[in-house]
């Protein structure tokens, strides 16, 4: 697999309380993902890292870097 992919995807409602979205067939996955997140969600698809560490990481680097990083570009671009 490459070192990344984007792609868009639609959300799909499992039963009354839950959402699925449909990963890229190119997506190494196993039986179980972690996931962890808030707007944005970090998923390991292998479930090879655990969700507390994925939390930790998230609320450390990914949260607070992501929207310093996407303030500083919307202002770029109107400013």
């Amino acid at each position: 697999m490459k070192m990344g992919f984007k792609a868009r995807r639609k959300n799909i409602t499992v039963g009354r309380t839950s959402k699925a979205t449909i990963l890229p067939a190119l997506v190494e996955m196993k039986e179980e993902s972690t996931i962890a997140g808030n707007r944005l969600i970090l998923l390991d698809p292998r479930g090879e890292i655990s969700e507390n560490d994925l939390l930790e990481f998230f609320e450390a680097y990914v949260e607070p870097n992501f929207w310093r990083w996407y303030e500083a570009k919307r202002r770029n671009k109107h400013g």
